[in-house]
């Protein structure tokens, strides 16, 4: 049905691995995280188990209620490192934090390190929770000094122990004082005019930070004043645009040199850990087995969110012809082909599906992708197609019907308005989206540069300042603040 691929020995040698590592995959399911692995199942229980009780853990320290997300956070635990490189590009790594148009996800790997191995999936799980549980967009220091500070959990038996140092931050103060607290109500760029790595100074910026805010949350314990309640409400003051540095003392009823005293007074002698009762998780997490085309499915549409096409094809062209979930995975291959010009299997799939044939809200996505596409590359010839355009819509209304909270069905349909012309129906289209996503990151940049780009700089303001509370792309962050004095 699929036209042959000539097959390098490099090809070979990828699509072996792909299949050796074809264990059953399975879907686990907890309150808050959804779970897909081939790892045994024990060792992926404790993994969710751990995950469960550290999301605990961060809402009993802040004083959040406990009810359930509104979705679940995805998490893909793999067996194979030689699989999990083909993602991440190294193997070395516990794990890492990615956003994606269908949601944030977790990809972490089996071994001794465990999930919590670099810090980085608990620190970026709280920016996760951060956006989820607070309306408010708070200043990079404190945004990441909290991460931090609740990344370092230790988790005991039947406590758990916040506030320890970092170990992933140690070398930070090796060569280098902590940063002022001046200096990191007013941080650089993440990279330089010049283009040079200013990585050693944000590893001190953001060990410099966890200081800062673990002395604010944490120094009451050691016989020092209680900032709480003066950190909450300075907190709100700079959100809703107060300048930093000159409300400092006003909240906190210190100058910002004194705060600094007291800060490096309590990082040499007074420091402590803050222990919290929070027992092992300890319900059920149901798991059931993904068919040979789901598994397929769900690691190639995240190959495609990494930015790997060729390693999504591969995965879908050992699909199982027939088989349940056949349909999805031709429509989605499809559209990788259709990126490479070849229109002949997208044809095929509408072909064969008719006019009114019962599709997912999966397959309908993309097949809305395969028009656009298709579109998109007449129009670089500054030709039209009626009925491309047409069969994009229809697509598109029929995935965001289907699925309302799958958002790439959103943007396939905004995206396709835009090229149209019809800006008011792609803002209808994307703020509808953000009914259902509001703390989307990626649907936060598209909304806010769309608006600016439309001269519409009010509306545009809140979600460029959450691209720059939020986003760690250097690049991004740049481009919204260039945006937010433009329109000032």
């Amino acid at each position: 049905m699929w036209r042959l691929f000539s097959l390098s020995g490099l090809w070979l040698s990828t699509l072996f691995i792909l299949s050796a590592g074809a264990a059953e995959w399975h879907e686990y399911r907890s309150e808050n995280f959804t779970v897909y692995s081939d790892v045994p199942e024990r060792r992926v229980n404790a993994l969710v188990r751990d995950l469960e009780r550290f999301r605990r853990t961060a809402l009993s320290f802040t004083g959040q209620e406990e009810t359930p997300e509104n979705r679940n956070l995805r998490v893909f635990h793999f067996r194979d490192s030689i699989e999990f490189e083909q993602f991440t590009g190294d193997r070395k790594i516990a794990g890492l934090y990615r956003e994606t148009w269908q949601g944030p996800i977790i990809f972490s790997r089996d071994g001794d390190h465990g999930i919590t191995g670099s810090g980085l999936i608990f620190h970026e799980y709280v920016h996760h929770l951060m956006r989820e549980r607070s309306g408010m967009t708070y200043p990079r220091w404190y945004s990441e000094g909290f991460a931090e500070l609740l990344a370092s959990a230790e988790l005991r038996k039947k406590t758990v122990l916040v506030g320890g140092l970092p170990e992933w931050r140690l070398s930070a103060w090796a060569e280098d004082e902590p940063l002022s607290i001046a200096q990191l109500l007013s941080p650089p760029p993440l990279v330089s005019q010049k283009g040079e790595d200013n990585s050693r100074y944000w590893n001190n910026y953001y060990a410099s930070a966890w200081l800062l805010t673990h002395y604010l949350q944490l120094g009451y314990n050691a016989g020092h004043p209680d900032y709480r309640t003066a950190a909450a409400q300075y907190l709100k003051a700079v959100a809703a645009g107060d300048n930093p540095r000159e409300i400092f003392r006003e909240h906190f009823g210190k100058t910002i040199a004194e705060m600094q005293r007291e800060m490096l007074a309590y990082m040499r002698t007074d420091i402590h850990r803050h222990k919290l009762d929070i027992p092992e998780y300890t319900y059920s997490i149901p798991r059931r087995e993904l068919s040979e085309n789901a598994r397929l499915f769900l690691l190639a549409s995240t190959a495609v969110d990494f930015g790997r096409p060729p390693l999504a094809m591969q995965y879908l062209q050992q699909s199982e012809p027939l088989a349940l979930g056949w349909q999805e995975n031709r429509a989605a291959l499809a559209v990788l082909e259709a990126e490479n010009k070849n229109y002949k299997p997208g044809e095929k799939v509408v072909e064969e599906i008719g006019e009114y044939g019962q599709i997912s809200h999966l397959t309908a996505a993309n097949l809305a992708q395969y028009y656009l596409l298709r579109l998109q590359a007449l129009t670089l010839t500054r030709e039209w197609d009626d009925d491309l355009y047409e069969s994009a819509v229809k697509y598109g209304k029929i995935a965001v019907q289907m699925g309302p909270d799958y958002l790439p069905g959103y943007r396939t349909l905004w995206t396709t308005y835009q090229l149209k012309g019809k800006s008011e129906e792609a803002l209808q289209i994307m703020l509808s989206a953000y009914q259902q996503e509001p703390n989307h990151l990626n649907l936060n940049i598209a909304l806010g540069f769309y608006l600016a780009h439309l001269g519409k700089h009010a509306l545009a303001r809140e979600y460029l300042e959450r691209v720059v509370a939020w986003s760690h792309s250097a690049e991004q962050r740049q481009r919204a603040q260039a945006l937010l004095r433009s329109g000032s």
